[in-house]
């Protein structure tokens, strides 16, 4: 459970961080940027660990696992560019339940019922927090299904991965497997020098998100993915509207009020 909070925690950290560079660079560059930035962290990693191989059980899933957080990133970045980031945000916040019901058909794990209601009430909190005013013509809402299935769904292959393979190498290869995608499918212009400009946010971005991606790893190995996933949201949306309503000045209406005490509840419930 500690893994999963302090993991919850590096991921909102960096998404401050985040939030901070996008109005610097294009989000798109920043994507691809952090995943380069990140991957030599990876490596080092790996280096101190004796350069072990994972044995052949562990490439399936971990390509795979690769692809779909690909795919789920430039979705997001989509769904984010082409609609309201609230609503990209209430769908997204599904993901946990992906990840449960795709974690019972490949890991055989089931979730029991005090943390299916934990799952649920954090969705529910989510589009509290989030706002959910759908439109049947808002287009960026199948990108953001998508991101929900996809990244919903690779947090499961990583807890199969991760049985054949150490923390290290798995983000190494991830990662390397997301640049490569999103070299590919991503079209935007170098922005290194701006990135240089605002070095200390960039410098936060990248360790927080090399620390949240292997807390995460180390949760897996005790807990359901649906359950990480939970807390991951749940805990990161959260701490979006705290460090709003301290560091910017942003009010907090009842039903934001609302939404963060029903994510402690759900917290509760999952310990």
């Amino acid at each position: 459970m500690i893994f999963s909070l302090l993991s919850a925690i590096c991921w909102s950290l960096f998404d401050i961080a985040r939030k901070e560079l996008a109005q610097n660079v294009e989000p798109k560059f920043l994507s691809l940027a952090m995943s380069v930035s990140v991957l030599p962290l990876f490596f080092i990693l790996w280096a101190l660990q004796g350069f072990n191989v994972p044995n052949h059980e562990y490439f399936l899933p971990a390509t795979f696992s690769g692809i779909l957080a690909a795919i789920g990133s430039v979705c997001f970045m989509l769904a984010i560019s082409k609609g309201k980031l609230a609503i990209a945000l209430s769908i997204t916040a599904c993901t946990p339940f992906v990840s449960a019901v795709v974690s019972f058909i490949f890991l055989n794990e089931l979730v029991s019922n005090v943390e299916w209601l934990g799952i649920f009430l954090v969705v529910v909190a989510t589009w509290l927090l989030a706002g959910t005013a759908f439109s049947s013509d808002d287009k960026s809402a199948i990108y953001a299904v998508i991101t929900a299935l996809a990244w919903g769904t690779c947090i499961v292959l990583d807890k199969k991965a991760l049985v054949s393979g150490s923390s290290a190498f798995h983000g190494m290869y991830l990662t390397s497997i997301i640049i490569f995608v999103l070299f590919v499918c991503v079209r935007t212009s170098t922005q290194w020098l701006a990135l240089k400009s605002i070095s200390l946010w960039w410098a936060i971005a990248v360790f927080t998100f090399f620390a949240a991606v292997l807390l995460q790893f180390s949760a897996l190995e005790y807990l359901n993915p649906g359950v990480v996933e939970a807390i991951k949201r749940g805990f990161g949306i959260v701490m979006a509207v705290f460090i709003g309503r301290v560091f910017y000045q942003e009010s907090l209406s009842l039903k934001q009020k609302t939404g963060v005490g029903i994510v402690f509840l759900a917290t509760y419930l999952f310990m």
